[in-house]
């Protein structure tokens, strides 16, 4: 059973909609959580079909972060769970409890800044094979889809980091066995089964792995070797499990972002000229070791990064499920209550943001930007913070250095891309660009 505009009342009369309504990650559920802001405030309920538990919305970042940190320990994943574990079984985005805190312990140093730092040759090398392709698109003055194209870029960029040397065995005869992710968006039953086929692939790389003395640096490498505070290591299976959360995460969250960041800067010729300016500013020897920290010298691009996750947020709905009862002001949490939170309409709040659905990322080279600091939260927040944000931020640099030096964007589309709101918020028609080669660096 669905709601409409019908069955909201104003906020006087009642706590939230009326009619129940089955959320889940999709554009009806976007569009009225986006409703329902407006007439309700920070904080309703919904009714849950056939009598379910009580869900919760909750956008108030005083609130939100009450849930997600200060009191993270008694609530676990909510809502949707189920449909990410048909595709990631036990990794470490849907794992729980004790054994979600063994696996992020062990995984955890495998991202520290020291160690991504690694991955940058590689990063700029994929970039640098990428722009040859754009260059080529430009000369003949064909559009071309960025979205997938940065797709594939980020795919190659995850495997080769997790894979490191044995990318070239998964890759044998030109066909990526993981291009699947790129070519297809429906995330149903049957995309679940061919992308588990894909762990017997992974199985071989680690059965190849074991077998040799050698201990290459990479996320497979780092998984291998992890041990616990016991001494003891993942089991076989937890590690396939990790090792694909880590594909699907890394690729499709960066991607998605950065799609949308061409579309905004390509309709913002005075933000693209603002950035290509700071860009050209840099040393060309110099741009590895900036892309993969906060700099100075790259404010104005993790702007437009920051601005384009306010809008854009992949990870767009969030949610949580009480484990125990809990209180916050007058408000009485119940143990097995779903509580949802989406960063989407967070970010678009018109109490902590200026125009909120314009794009301006001068707004992040402010003090006290946002207003509150749980009004902001692309990488989700508390101990089930992103892992993988400082390797995002990273490539997300990367990208955008290396072309914007190079190329000045045009959208080309006749609409604005279709918001796509699955479990990753994406342009669902591509984003059709025309790349202008820059003369001073052709």
């Amino acid at each position: 059973m669905s709601s409409s505009l019908s069955d909201i009342v104003s906020a006087a009369d009642k706590a939230g909609p009326c009619a129940p309504f089955d959320v889940a990650p999709d554009d009806a559920t976007r569009r009225m959580l986006v409703r329902w802001q407006h007439v309700y405030g920070p904080v309703y309920r919904i009714p849950a079909p056939q009598g379910g538990a009580r869900r919760w919305v909750v956008h108030d970042p005083a609130f939100v972060q009450h849930i997600m940190v200060r009191r993270a320990a008694r609530y676990g994943k909510g809502l949707g769970l189920d449909r990410v574990r048909l595709l990631l079984g036990e990794g470490i985005m849907v794992s729980e409890g004790a054994f979600w805190t063994r696996q992020r312990r062990l995984i955890q140093p495998a991202f520290k800044p020291r160690r991504l730092a690694d991955f940058n040759a590689m990063i700029g090398h994929e970039n640098l094979a990428l722009a040859e392709r754009w260059r080529a698109a430009a000369c003949d003055d064909t559009a071309v889809d960025v979205a997938a194209h940065i797709s594939e870029l980020t795919l190659v960029i995850v495997l080769k980091s997790i894979f490191g040397a044995d990318y070239s065995r998964l890759v044998e005869g030109a066909s990526n066995p993981f291009s699947l992710l790129s070519e297809e968006a429906t995330r149903d039953l049957r995309f679940a089964a061919r992308f588990h086929r894909l762990g017997r692939v992974v199985e071989s790389i680690i059965d190849t792995r074991e077998d040799s003395d050698e201990r290459p640096f990479d996320f497979l490498g780092h998984l291998l070797a992890a041990r616990d505070r016991d001494g003891e290591a993942m089991s076989r299976r937890a590690l396939v499990d990790e090792v694909m959360t880590l594909i699907v995460a890394g690729h499709e969250t960066t991607a998605s972002a950065l799609a949308w960041a061409w579309y905004e800067i390509a309709r913002h010729p005075e933000v693209c000229a603002r950035a290509q300016a700071e860009v050209d500013a840099l040393d060309e020897q110099d741009i590895p070791g900036l892309v993969d920290h906060a700099s100075d010298r790259l404010r104005f691009i993790d702007a437009v990064i920051h601005e384009t996750l306010r809008l854009y947020p992949p990870g767009w709905l969030l949610s949580r499920r009480a484990v125990e009862a809990d209180a916050f002001g007058d408000y009485e949490i119940a143990a097995g209550d779903q509580i949802l939170i989406s960063p989407y309409v967070l970010h678009r709040d018109p109490t902590y943001w200026s125009m909120p659905d314009c794009f301006s990322p001068a707004r992040f080279l402010q003090q006290g930007v946002p207003s509150q600091r749980f009004a902001y939260m692309p990488f989700a927040a508390g101990p089930r913070h992103c892992v993988g944000e400082h390797m995002a931020m990273t490539e997300m640099r990367a990208h955008l250095v290396t072309m914007l030096r190079r190329f000045t964007p045009v959208y080309a589309g006749e609409h604005p891309p279709m918001l796509e709101s699955r479990i990753n918020l994406r342009p669902g028609d591509g984003v059709p660009i025309r790349w202008r080669v820059r003369q001073e660096l052709s």
